[in-house]
């Protein structure tokens, strides 16, 4: 799946132009607000499923994205799923991930010294009071790891990036579980927002224009990080920029 962003006219957006690919197994989700589109994407994501699981699913999902996804200011390029299952130690486990591609301005044009400033706010931020995390010392990043962070400055054919990963607790959307039927305790009216844990991976990108791009990976299939860290390295080397005239 590759894509070729368009050029922003909206209040508070800058221009911008970079291309990406992402992996065949991710499916590019319609936007929330969109009426046509969700059951072509379930059908590819869920084929076995039938139209009142389908439709299900759908609002199930159209629920949870405002809690998973990147919201804020960020301009929204790109939102894909994965689901599938893939083998860890000679067994099946469910693998699901969602792919977010956002942009935000940042103010500046030296890529060098904005990816500078995002991995020191990144690692304030993860590692505030933790003692001595690990350093960390590869080929083509450097950094730290802690006990649910691990932050790397790297190189991208493209450029310099940051890509962090984390693991945290995260509590269901209220919506989401009334929809699934969960109740308390005897019968009570109050709802139980259970957690379950998730991995959070990020690549960020400094353009060569005053934007970054923020590759962002949701999963609740922690026992396969490595993989879809594998997966986000892969769509982090197929960036390019078109840089105007002048840029740096």
């Amino acid at each position: 799946m590759t894509r070729t962003p368009f050029e922003a006219a909206a209040p508070r957006q800058v221009p911008y132009a970079f291309q990406y690919t992402v992996p065949d197994e991710f499916v590019r989700l319609p936007d929330l607000v969109a009426v046509e589109g969700w059951d072509e994407a379930l059908e590819r994501l869920v084929p076995d499923a039938d139209e009142e699981q389908l439709a299900s699913a759908t609002q199930q999902m159209r629920a949870a994205l405002p809690g998973l996804s990147a919201g804020g200011e960020d301009t929204v390029d790109l939102t894909a799923m994965c689901l599938g299952t893939e083998d860890v130690a000679g067994e099946e486990r469910l693998s699901m991930g969602l792919l977010a591609v956002t942009v935000k301005p940042n103010g500046h044009r030296d890529r060098l010294l904005t990816a500078e400033g995002i991995y020191r706010a990144k690692h304030r931020r993860f590692f505030a009071g933790e003692h001595e995390p690990q350093e960390l010392d590869f080929d083509l990043g450097k950094g730290v790891q802690g006990r649910q962070d691990m932050l790397l400055a790297v190189k991208l054919p493209s450029g310099p990036a940051v890509m962090s990963a984390s693991l945290r607790l995260l509590t269901l959307p209220a919506s989401l579980v009334a929809e699934s039927g969960v109740a308390g305790a005897d019968g009570a009216d109050e709802v139980i927002r259970p957690t379950l844990p998730v991995a959070s991976l990020q690549l960020i990108v400094p353009a060569p224009r005053d934007y970054c791009v923020y590759v962002t990976i949701s999963t609740p299939s922690v026992f396969l990080l490595d993989s879809y860290c594998g997966r986000l390295a892969q769509i982090g080397r197929t960036f390019t920029f078109d840089v105007e005239k002048g840029s740096r």
